[in-house]
């Protein structure tokens, strides 16, 4: 029998960014053409529940179990209540 754990880290990102964050989050270099020392991916802050992550986005770093993501998602309000809100 072969186990395997997977830490799930939940990413928001820009579409300029995205290829940035996937390289960064899967251990491939990441090399962009307009990659520069003033870009936001150049100094990613971390802590211990929180990091930075492209232009803004934010990932929430726990090891989430199924059960839990599950009970999270039951608990949020819908789409179209949040809509509401929003505006």
């Amino acid at each position: 029998m072969k186990v395997v754990i997977i830490n799930t880290q939940y990413v928001e990102t820009d579409a300029t960014s995205f290829k940035s964050v996937v390289q960064k989050l899967t251990g491939k270099d990441s090399v962009v053409s307009d990659y520069s020392s003033d870009h936001p991916m150049k100094n990613i802050v971390s802590c211990p529940h929180h990091s930075r992550l492209g232009l803004g986005g934010a990932i929430l770093e726990r090891n989430w179990s199924i059960k839990e993501f599950d009970r999270l998602l039951k608990e949020m309000p819908p789409v179209d209540e949040l809509s509401r809100l929003w505006d």
